[in-house]
């Protein structure tokens, strides 16, 4: 479960996620150089990156969850269980990758979202490299870029659709244009409150604030999340200053937050919980994560790892003493 959202502000472009598992994953913040060969691992083919990228990492596993690059292009990939569907051969003249290869490449190689849709035509997704080596993952994708622009690719029979992105928000299943339409459903959400309302003659009013977002689904399901964090970005000021901007973003991703025993797995008996919240930020390159048990912000600034040459692992603050 993953929810992402992006938009602009004064000076910038604001992109963020939460991660939602049912484990405590090893996580860290994780740089990735320009010009390093090691990074991209393609059978058959060797691809250097391009651009220095800041982002989180897994069990010091040189791939990224999430992550912005020096070019402002940011990215996050999100689970998207029983829709996504991969190549079981390798196409010839196509690059083909798996699906976390797939991300690394986009968000290591490509400047803008123009370029991503562009090198997606070149790309394969397979089910699994040959017997035993690593296998696909079924996720989908959400990119953004300094200029604003949004893209979401979802993998289908190995292809990387296309959608734009106006609502700047992704969620999980179903497909994209699923969400969009279901949007459909909820054209009387309006931050605006009703006051009050004639009953046959009668007026009944208002109970408090927030009566013109009553219908707004509160539930953690992936449609739920998408209508939810759709309604806080299409209301957020366009003028806001960059740190208002920023926790602006940890709100938004705040109301998709999921606190310890509110999602319960009967069959597989886990518990489904927020690991973290990542905000990104294309004025300063800039990196910001809040931990499960640590709610400080920590930043990490692309400009001050960018002297090294090698793949680096930062290690987080994952928790607080009150």
């Amino acid at each position: 479960m993953c929810t992402t959202i992006g938009f602009s502000y004064q000076d910038g472009i604001i992109f963020g996620r939460t991660l939602e598992v049912s484990v405590k994953l090893d996580h860290k913040i994780l740089y990735v150089p320009k010009n390093n060969k090691e990074f991209l691992q393609v059978k058959g083919k060797e691809f250097s990156t391009k651009y220095a990228t800041i982002g989180t990492g897994f069990f010091n596993i040189a791939s990224l969850g999430d992550g912005v690059n020096e070019m402002g292009l940011m990215g996050s990939s999100n689970l998207f269980p029983g829709y996504a569907s991969f190549a079981k051969k390798a196409v010839e003249g196509k690059i083909n990758l798996v699906t976390s290869t797939a991300f690394d490449y986009f968000l290591s190689r490509c400047k803008d979202v123009d370029e991503v849709r562009q090198e997606a035509e070149k790309l394969i997704l397979l089910e699994k490299y040959d017997e035993g080596e690593r296998q696909t993952t079924s996720n989908h994708f959400f990119f953004m870029d300094a200029k604003g622009g949004k893209i979401v690719l979802e993998p289908k029979n190995g292809r990387l659709v296309p959608y734009d992105n106006p609502y700047g928000v992704l969620t999980n299943a179903p497909e994209f244009h699923w969400h969009e339409t279901n949007l459909k459903n909820y054209l009387n959400i309006r931050p605006e409150n009703i006051e009050n309302r004639d009953f046959n003659g009668t007026v009944v009013s208002k109970f408090g604030e927030g009566s013109g977002a009553v219908g707004l689904p509160g539930d953690f399901t992936p449609p739920s999340r998408f209508v939810r964090s759709a309604f806080f970005v299409a209301n957020t000021p366009k003028d806001l200053e960059r740190q208002a901007a920023i926790l602006q973003g940890f709100r938004i991703l705040s109301q998709a937050d999921i606190s310890t025993g509110a999602v319960v797995d009967l069959e597989k008996g886990h518990k489904d919980e927020t690991l973290y919240t990542s905000i990104m930020d294309t004025q300063k390159k800039a990196y910001f994560i809040k931990c499960h048990d640590n709610n400080t912000i920590q930043p990490f600034y692309l400009e001050d790892y960018q002297e090294k040459s090698d793949i680096t692992f930062i290690e987080i603050e994952k928790e607080m003493t009150l």
